[in-house]
């Protein structure tokens, strides 16, 4: 056992015999409404040697959990009266908020009517042997602490959900074998199930689930040039949709879609026309992340649906690869050629972009929100630097970045700029990051 964590389901009328305290009872109950799931603990193993953050795991799979219960409130609250700095930290950046002081002891609370969402999926863009590399691992877990605090700072008071990819991946392949009616081993002789998995996002594409046929439709995001509008297409250098979307077909299987995150639905609203077009037989679509509103969104088109996390009202998501330039990003359309081994992207952040989800946050956060991702960005990309070096004796360039990153993305700079492909990417950031710092005045605020 690596740990566990001990909560209950308590209401407004019965706060003061969970609290014990009068004071603290009045306090919650000022600031929440019906169901609140009470948090009283959090046991972990001093030296378990897991690969994830044990406490991180438990807190999600609690508050997620919680929140298909209908709680709308978590409060921390804890049985010895006491909460340790490492607890603290990890709790504050879930977006618990400390109540004032009380000679009652240490009491927290976050809002998980419409939390954020952070998916972790940094290790999933790099290539062995740094996806592995315990110095790239560090400061990949250093820039998702820092990224959940710069999200807190958005959001003060809301619940910050942190979801890691590769358990939701795990998840997805058990439950895809699951639904298959396989096991979750290679057989031999080989044996396939009835369906097959066709992936249309990123979290499986690559990748063959066991004893399943599997035929990944190759997707993008790609954005106008002026980011007004944006358009899903085929993967660069891969067939059109429809293409794709026959070549499936002609496996006369049924079919189960994955994706990673069904909320605005822009993907499967892009391919389902086609899907019908076809007569493809969607036995269901199978999701890490669902909303409400992505649920209601595919039940309206008739289709079966299927999670592993589902969020009844997100506020806003965040992949946490898309906001890190020449990481991850959405690809930008282009009129004329790409440089070699970059694909123009954007990223969500000053000072690339003021996107309308910035809209209700303080200007103070958002420049703090962006030079948390660029520093971020900068820092992983130091370290994938020099294990590079250390390992092969040469500098890890603009030409070579594809040798660590699956899929190297580049900030767009339009048709009269080009990069030095000669530099790194890291030197490429330190530029972008003083262009943000010319807007400090935002992190400052309006002047009284």
């Amino acid at each position: 056992m690596l740990g566990f964590l001990t909560l209950r389901t308590v209401n407004t009328a019965t706060l003061y015999d969970a609290l014990g305290d009068a004071g603290l009872a009045d306090y919650v109950r000022k600031r929440t409404a019906g169901r609140i799931a009470l948090l009283t603990g959090l046991y972990m193993a001093k030296s378990c040697g897991a690969a994830y953050d044990v406490g991180q795991l438990l807190l999600t799979e609690a508050l997620s959990r919680a929140m298909v219960s209908d709680c709308g409130y978590a409060v921390w609250r804890p049985a010895s009266g006491k909460i340790d700095p490492v607890t603290l930290d990890l709790l504050q950046r879930q977006g618990f908020v400390l109540a004032p002081q009380s000679d009652a002891g240490p009491l927290l609370l976050t809002d998980m009517r419409s939390p954020s969402v952070l998916i972790q999926n940094i290790p999933t863009t790099l290539k062995e042997p740094f996806a592995s590399n315990p110095q790239v691992l560090s400061a990949v877990r250093r820039a998702h602490e820092n990224f959940q605090r710069a999200i807190c700072n958005l959001y003060p008071g809301v619940l910050v959900l942190s979801l890691n990819a590769e358990v939701i991946y795990h998840r997805l392949v058990g439950r895809i074998v699951e639904l298959n009616g396989v096991p979750s081993e290679p057989t031999h002789p080989r044996v396939l199930g009835e369906s097959m998995c066709v992936p249309f996002g990123k979290i499986i594409r690559g990748n063959a689930i066991p004893n399943t046929v599997t035929k990944t439709i190759h997707t993008d995001k790609v954005f106008a040039q002026d980011l007004s509008s944006f358009t899903i297409a085929p993967f660069p250098r891969y067939a059109p949709l429809e293409s794709q979307i026959r070549t499936v077909k002609a496996f006369h299987r049924p079919v189960i879609l994955v994706d990673d995150l069904l909320h605005t639905g822009n993907r499967i609203n892009a391919l389902d026309p086609l899907f019908r077009a076809e007569n493809l037989e969607i036995d269901r679509v199978l999701v890490g992340l669902l909303s409400g509103r992505g649920r209601d969104l595919i039940l309206s088109k008739g289709r079966n649906i299927d999670c592993v996390y589902f969020v009844p009202n997100m506020r806003s998501w965040f992949v946490e690869s898309t906001m890190y330039p020449f990481i991850g990003g959405d690809t930008v359309a282009q009129s004329g050629e790409d440089q070699p081994q970059l694909t123009p992207s954007i990223n969500m952040i000053l000072p690339y972009v003021y996107p309308r989800f910035y809209r209700g946050c303080a200007q103070a956060a958002v420049f703090n929100f962006s030079r948390t991702c660029l520093e971020n960005a900068r820092d992983i990309l130091l370290t994938l630097e020099g294990e590079y070096r250390r390992t092969y004796a040469r500098n890890l360039t603009l030409t070579r970045l594809s040798e660590a990153v699956i899929l190297p993305l580049a900030p767009d700079k339009g048709r009269c700029l080009h990069y030095d492909m000669n530099l790194s990417a890291s030197q490429c950031l330190e530029t972008d990051l003083r262009l943000l710092l010319r807007m400090q005045e935002m992190e400052r605020g309006p002047r009284q």
